[in-house]
């Protein structure tokens, strides 16, 4: 019973090791089968059977990372790679013969496209590397991932800075080739983003892809938006605090003495902010210039306003008795109370104001108050109006 138990075991062995050797490629077999493929092949010739077909080229590109974007030169710096694949009319074997069903091998070994960045940064740019390998099958489609970094121009709208969106394109083109050589299709009407890192600035929202016919020109294009968060801690509301801060000059008491260095102070500040957001915005005015630039001028505008009405308020405030006040400023001082009086509905101080019925004096002193209160007026009115306007702009 054991020893038929051993025979049967040994024979077992035996079965399985034939099996393998009928599965197994040597070496030795492997390499003569490249050199049957790939020897005598000249590559500059597209691989078809008849010259005069096409060579169809099937590709994608997958996106990996999003290096930066330099809005100021309008450079688009990204990661990713191309998966172009074509079909070789001269290499399909029979793999049942050889039990090889595919191989690598390096691209500059077999007939490849030849493809550029149609939108390159730095100049023509083709796509390929001489270390990149290609992976062939059977039945001879031939499959070449190509990757790098690519920088590429991309036109920045930053008319809504800080909340923009930018759409940034990646074109890329044949390069010695016809229409009548290669025809190229996209697989699929989007960018592949499966890999695709998460950036610090800029969200990916979605793509499109594009074909332009006469040139063979695909278009990747990409629609990217901005995390807003760090420029409205850091810029927004900064200004927003300074130009709140311009309305407290009118409180400050004129005998003080530093109302004019703190409206020039908050001016300055403010213009510094402008400074700022200007090295981070390209020099341009096309389609429009940023709403956060017009809204930094406006800002300065109306900071340099309030200087010069501060300045006039102390220079009416100070002015000796001796010069009588004109009726022009009289008749501003009287309109000034009766007006402010109407909107507080105060009928008790109607009278008050009235110099034909109390036939009180009015005083230099008096026509520095009013300008002080007629431009706070004024003044908040105008940042409440100017900011409302910078709001609906960006969010509509």
């Amino acid at each position: 019973m054991k020893i038929q138990n051993g025979g049967c075991v040994i024979i077992l062995i035996i079965l399985l090791s034939s099996l393998r050797e009928s599965y197994s490629i040597s070496y030795r077999n492997f390499d003569e089968f490249f050199k049957n493929i790939t020897g005598g092949k000249n590559i500059n010739l597209r691989p078809v059977l008849d010259h005069k077909s096409p060579v169809d080229i099937y590709l994608f590109f997958h996106l990996i990372y999003i290096q930066e974007f330099n809005e100021v030169e309008g450079k688009l710096s990204l990661t990713g790679y191309f998966n172009i694949s074509w079909v070789d009319q001269t290499i399909p074997w029979n793999s049942t013969e050889n039990g090889i069903e595919q191989f690598t091998l390096q691209e500059h070994i077999i007939w490849k496209p030849s493809f550029i960045i149609g939108n390159s940064y730095d100049g023509v740019k083709l796509i390929y590397r001489d270390e990149n390998v290609i992976r062939v099958q059977s039945n001879g489609v031939v499959t070449w991932n190509t990757g790098d970094n690519y920088d590429v121009f991309c036109n920045a709208d930053v008319s809504r800075y800080p909340f923009d969106t930018q759409i940034c394109n990646i074109e890329i083109l044949p390069w010695g080739y016809t229409n009548e050589e290669i025809v190229v299709v996209p697989i699929f009407d989007y960018v592949v983003h499966e890999l695709l890192n998460p950036q610090k600035t800029w969200e990916f929202i979605e793509s499109s892809v594009t074909k332009r016919e006469d040139l063979q020109l695909i278009t990747f294009s990409m629609l990217l938006k901005r995390h807003p968060m760090f420029f409205v801690l850091n810029l927004i509301l900064p200004i927003s605090v300074m130009i709140i801060l311009n309305i407290f000059v009118f409180l400050l008491p004129p005998e003080s003495g530093e109302r004019v260095g703190y409206a020039v102070t908050v001016l300055l500040a403010i213009a510094v902010f402008l400074t700022i957001s200007s090295e981070n915005l390209p020099a341009t005015s096309i389609p429009r210039l940023s709403s956060i630039s017009i809204l930094l001028f406006a800002d300065v505008c109306i900071s340099a306003f309030i200087v010069m009405m501060v300045i006039f308020s102390s220079r009416y405030y100070h002015r000796e008795g001796e010069h009588p006040v004109t009726k022009f400023m009289q008749g501003f001082v009287n309109v000034s109370r009766i007006v402010r009086c109407k909107m507080c509905c105060c009928r008790i101080k109607k009278g008050e104001y009235s110099e034909k019925e109390n036939g009180e004096k009015i005083k230099w002193t008096d026509v520095g108050k009013e300008i002080d209160i007629v431009c706070g007026i004024f003044i908040t009115v105008a940042i409440l109006i100017v900011n409302a306007m910078y709001i609906i702009d960006v969010a509509v």
